[in-house]
């Protein structure tokens, strides 16, 4: 399973019933039941379309200027925020949440642990880098101290679920359909 794929699968859920669950908010809000396979397959799609999209973007004007992806960043936003505004009145609401330790769990055991080591070690280049950086260059810690904010947490979670993976091999997990 690729990256985005995983990524994917963590909005999404399988109910007892067997019902599809989509979590548009993750582990703050409901979920919504999806009315047929084919709609969940194409929420699905879309949702992967959506995080590549996003990605390319952020990624894409924090090359021509870092301050660019903030822009980038809330604007994607905004336009998730408006299609929710029109998908979920068509969806059925359910009861049932997302909790956290799920949520981990279902992304650390979806991520390949070579993809997952690739994000640790990525991140803590990046928080190290915004450390540099402030040692090297005082006057960029606009910059500098959220790179090592975000990019630090990226690295503490990357690692949990590492240690998920290592703890549950082979044990199936709730996000697996």
């Amino acid at each position: 399973m690729g990256y985005f794929d995983a990524l994917t699968s963590a909005s999404f859920r399988t109910a007892q019933g067997g019902s599809r669950l989509f979590f548009p908010w993750g582990t703050w809000g409901r979920g919504y039941a999806v009315a047929s396979e084919q709609d969940y397959e194409r929420l699905r799609q879309q949702m992967k379309i959506y995080y590549i999209v996003a990605l390319v973007l952020v990624v894409g004007s924090a090359i021509v200027k870092i301050y660019s992806a903030a822009i980038v960043t809330v604007l994607l936003m905004g336009f998730y925020l408006v299609w929710m505004r029109l998908l979920l009145p068509r969806l059925q609401p359910s009861n049932e949440r997302l909790s956290l330790p799920e949520s981990m769990s279902t992304q650390a055991h979806l991520h390949s642990a070579a993809g997952l080591w690739l994000l640790e070690i990525v991140s803590l280049v990046l928080a190290g880098g915004g450390v540099l950086s402030i040692i090297f260059d005082p006057s960029n810690w606009l910059l500098a101290v959220p790179s090592i904010g975000f990019f630090g947490v990226c690295a503490f979670v990357f690692a949990h679920m590492l240690r998920l993976r290592r703890g549950r091999a082979g044990a199936p997990h709730p996000g697996e359909n």
